[in-house]
């Protein structure tokens, strides 16, 4: 079985990720994978000619640095999206297709933006109140620019809910949220 597990930045996404993990399931992280992808030397080469000389530092690109750029400027994302996403999406199926784990749950932000909904079994949304995703991101020292700008590359919650098979909202305790991502993974094993 495989699960994708979605939701915007600040939602809980990862945490939850963590708790099926524990549960038993085989994690496949979309954005572990996308930082390979960034130290392949062609996608490098790429990001280099695109961003310039300054995006790369000690002979890798600087994702901070990266990010502080794409998520201020919706074209200059889109031009980081042609480069990276075929190449992660085709690293994903390939992740996915050769594991023979039981229970595989994929955590990717951007699996409804990617169109890969009918990859998974199941698909788990977590979304939370928009001054709850702020105060979590600003604990972890993330600029306004950097939230919303991110925020807004990502599909919102009322889109994403369509195509959601569980929804789990975050807006409580860690141990509320570990209840209700149990919830879900009772309902996914039934």
């Amino acid at each position: 079985m495989v699960i994708g597990l979605t939701g915007n930045i600040g939602t809980g996404k990862s945490l939850v990720a963590e708790f099926f993990k524990n549960w038993g399931a085989f994690l496949i992280s979309g954005d572990q994978i996308g930082w390979e992808v960034l130290k392949n030397s062609d996608i490098k080469e790429k990001v280099r000619n695109t961003f310039g000389e300054k995006i790369i530092k000690d002979n890798n690109v600087d994702r901070e640095r990266l990010g502080s750029i794409v998520f201020k400027d919706t074209n200059k994302l889109m031009k980081l999206n042609e480069i990276v996403h075929p190449v992660l999406l085709k690293k994903l199926r390939k992740t996915i297709s050769e594991s023979n784990e039981d229970i595989i749950v994929v955590d990717a932000a951007l699996i409804f933006e990617w169109g890969i909904k009918d990859w998974f079994d199941y698909t788990v949304l977590t979304i939370s109140k928009l001054s709850n995703i702020k105060s979590r991101l600003k604990k972890l020292g993330i600029s306004d620019e950097i939230i919303d700008g991110t925020l807004k590359s990502q599909m919102s919650p009322e889109k994403a809910k369509i195509y959601a098979d569980f929804i789990i909202v975050n807006n409580g305790s860690k141990r509320e949220l570990k209840e209700k991502a149990q919830k879900v993974w009772d309902k996914i094993l039934r």
